[in-house]
């Protein structure tokens, strides 16, 4: 794939932005969505929301709804694939829809869970993704990473984040692809993982993973990053019976640097 040669208008006095991504345990399944999620969402002001492990199920056009009623007026998800999983994202700025899509040769599974769209008034990419749990087939998990891997050295000069559930721990060993993360960094990524906290437990015995993350560009200053699994009354994950999800919300803040395009 050739690099993306995108040009954008980058405005000096840009905000910092809050950039939301949150596994939401369909599993492939048309489970209804909590009719306060998308208000459990609005409360952590972010401005993107990148929702992985979705699937557009009965609730999907009042969710839509919803999320319109709170300013994310702006949304698009990955191609459906039945039995599989899709990647939402809704924004409160105009968004649209980008020309990378993961490869249909490694896996029937992959193509669904990778979204790319662009901030055209923000100035920059983002991709979303949940790489499937290859955990028994870790030939295919490697393959899904060295394409990961490509694209994120094609655009390592473009302002883009990548961001989703990499269904890996950096404590992973190398057979896992737990390196793959440094390598990333290496290769002039920021890694915005928060210093403490976990983003997953297992339902088995309750080990704390993380494996959402946030890779950025340099173009950004990363201002913060947090996996929040509980604020305010809203349960986002854990072993509480309202727990909407198993992944806690992994919420991020950054800020164009001047002239970063």
């Amino acid at each position: 794939m050739k690099k993306l040669h995108i040009q954008f208008q980058i405005k000096e006095d840009q905000p910092t932005m809050k950039l939301l991504t949150w596994n939401i345990n369909h599993r492939t399944c048309n489970k209804k969505i909590p009719y306060h999620m998308a208000k459990a969402i609005a409360s952590l002001t972010p401005d993107v929301i990148v929702l992985t492990e979705y699937v557009p199920g009965s609730s999907h056009q009042i969710f839509i709804e919803q999320l319109d009623s709170y300013g994310f007026t702006h949304h698009f998800m990955s191609k459906r694939a039945l039995k599989e999983n899709q990647v939402f994202i809704a924004a409160n700025t105009k968004l649209e829809c980008g020309n990378i899509l993961a490869p249909t040769n490694i896996d029937k599974s992959l193509p669904s869970n990778v979204l790319h769209v662009l901030l055209p008034e923000k100035g920059f990419n983002i991709l979303g993704l949940r790489m499937p749990d290859y955990s028994k087939l870790p030939k295919i998990k490697r393959q899904c990473w060295d394409w990961i891997q490509k694209i994120a050295e094609e655009n390592v000069d473009l302002p883009f984040v990548i961001m989703g559930d990499f269904n890996t721990d950096p404590v992973d060993s190398k057979a896992k692809c737990g390196d793959r993360i440094n390598q990333l960094r290496d290769n002039g990524w920021q890694h915005s993982m928060p210093s403490s906290g976990a983003s997953y437990w297992a339902i088995r015995n309750g080990s704390g993973r993380r494996l959402d993350h946030a890779f950025v560009s340099r173009h950004f200053d990363v201002m913060a990053t947090e996996y929040i699994s509980e604020s305010s009354s809203y349960v986002f994950a854990g072993k509480k019976s309202e727990a909407m999800s198993d992944h806690a919300v992994l919420l991020i803040e950054v800020n164009m640097k001047s002239g970063g395009q």
